[in-house]
Protein backbone atom coordinates (compact mmCIF):
# COMPACT_ATOMS: atom_id res chain seq x y z
CA UNK A 1 0.00 0.00 0.00
CA UNK A 2 2.67 2.56 0.44
CA UNK A 3 3.92 1.82 -3.21
CA UNK A 4 0.63 2.57 -4.11
CA UNK A 5 0.58 5.76 -2.14
CA UNK A 6 3.75 7.26 -3.49
CA UNK A 7 2.40 6.58 -6.98
CA UNK A 8 0.01 9.17 -5.80
CA UNK A 9 -2.90 6.65 -7.01
CA UNK A 10 -5.77 6.45 -4.93
CA UNK A 11 -6.90 3.58 -2.81
CA UNK A 12 -10.08 3.85 -4.51
CA UNK A 13 -8.55 2.89 -7.93
CA UNK A 14 -8.23 -0.55 -6.89
CA UNK A 15 -10.63 -3.39 -8.29
CA UNK A 16 -12.02 -5.56 -6.26
CA UNK A 17 -9.86 -9.59 -6.32
CA UNK A 18 -11.19 -11.82 -4.04
CA UNK A 19 -8.26 -14.78 -3.97
CA UNK A 20 -5.09 -14.85 -1.50
CA UNK A 21 -1.39 -15.21 -2.21
CA UNK A 22 0.17 -17.79 -0.81
CA UNK A 23 4.01 -16.27 0.36
CA UNK A 24 6.78 -17.75 0.04
CA UNK A 25 6.95 -19.11 3.36
CA UNK A 26 3.60 -20.64 2.79
CA UNK A 27 1.75 -17.81 4.53
CA UNK A 28 -1.45 -16.47 2.94
CA UNK A 29 -1.48 -12.87 2.06
CA UNK A 30 -4.91 -10.95 1.72
CA UNK A 31 -5.33 -8.82 -1.80
CA UNK A 32 -6.57 -5.47 -1.40
CA UNK A 33 -7.20 -5.45 -5.14
CA UNK A 34 -5.50 -4.66 -8.38
CA UNK A 35 -4.87 -2.20 -10.90
CA UNK A 36 -3.84 -2.54 -14.41
CA UNK A 37 -1.24 0.24 -15.32
CA UNK A 38 0.66 1.18 -18.18
CA UNK A 39 4.71 -0.08 -17.10
CA UNK A 40 7.70 1.46 -18.93
CA UNK A 41 10.64 -0.89 -18.81
CA UNK A 42 14.07 -0.24 -19.86
CA UNK A 43 15.60 3.23 -20.80
CA UNK A 44 16.11 5.75 -23.63
CA UNK A 45 15.24 4.33 -27.16
CA UNK A 46 15.45 0.52 -25.92
CA UNK A 47 12.23 0.70 -23.90
CA UNK A 48 8.90 -1.61 -24.03
CA UNK A 49 5.58 -0.07 -22.47
CA UNK A 50 3.13 -3.08 -21.30
CA UNK A 51 0.09 -3.28 -19.21
CA UNK A 52 0.72 -4.42 -16.12
CA UNK A 53 -2.29 -6.21 -13.83
CA UNK A 54 -0.48 -5.19 -10.46
CA UNK A 55 -2.19 -6.84 -6.96
CA UNK A 56 -1.89 -4.61 -4.35
CA UNK A 57 -1.28 -6.54 -0.92
CA UNK A 58 -0.22 -4.73 2.77
CA UNK A 59 2.77 -6.45 3.64
CA UNK A 60 6.52 -5.95 5.15
CA UNK A 61 9.01 -6.67 1.74
CA UNK A 62 11.62 -5.22 0.76
CA UNK A 63 10.38 -5.18 -3.01
CA UNK A 64 8.28 -2.88 -4.41
CA UNK A 65 6.88 -4.83 -7.15
CA UNK A 66 6.95 -8.52 -8.07
CA UNK A 67 6.50 -9.26 -11.72
CA UNK A 68 4.84 -12.56 -12.88
CA UNK A 69 4.96 -14.83 -15.15
CA UNK A 70 2.29 -12.83 -17.66
CA UNK A 71 3.80 -9.74 -17.60
CA UNK A 72 7.39 -11.71 -18.26
CA UNK A 73 5.70 -13.18 -20.98
CA UNK A 74 3.96 -10.19 -22.89
CA UNK A 75 7.86 -8.19 -22.60
CA UNK A 76 9.13 -11.61 -24.13
CA UNK A 77 12.00 -11.63 -21.37
CA UNK A 78 14.65 -13.52 -20.55
CA UNK A 79 15.82 -13.62 -16.78
CA UNK A 80 18.85 -13.54 -15.64
CA UNK A 81 18.98 -14.16 -11.83
CA UNK A 82 22.97 -14.20 -11.16
CA UNK A 83 23.02 -10.72 -13.38
CA UNK A 84 19.39 -9.41 -11.56
CA UNK A 85 18.34 -8.70 -14.89
CA UNK A 86 15.79 -9.49 -17.71
CA UNK A 87 16.54 -8.55 -21.24
CA UNK A 88 14.04 -8.47 -23.90
CA UNK A 89 14.42 -8.10 -27.66
CA UNK A 90 13.39 -4.63 -29.48
CA UNK A 91 14.31 -5.54 -32.67
CA UNK A 92 16.28 -8.31 -34.82
CA UNK A 93 19.44 -6.55 -33.88
CA UNK A 94 18.96 -4.38 -30.46
CA UNK A 95 18.29 -5.67 -26.87
CA UNK A 96 16.41 -3.97 -24.05
CA UNK A 97 17.73 -4.88 -19.98
CA UNK A 98 16.21 -3.69 -16.70
CA UNK A 99 18.90 -4.56 -14.20
CA UNK A 100 17.24 -4.79 -10.51
CA UNK A 101 17.13 -1.37 -8.67
CA UNK A 102 17.65 0.30 -12.27
CA UNK A 103 17.22 4.13 -11.72
CA UNK A 104 15.95 6.37 -14.35
CA UNK A 105 19.17 7.80 -16.62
Amino acid sequence: MTTLKKLGIPEEYLKPFTENLVGFSGEQVNVKGYIKLLTIFGLASLLKIVNVKYLVVHCQTPYNALLGRPSLNSLGVVVSTPHLAIKFLMSITEVGVVHADQKEA
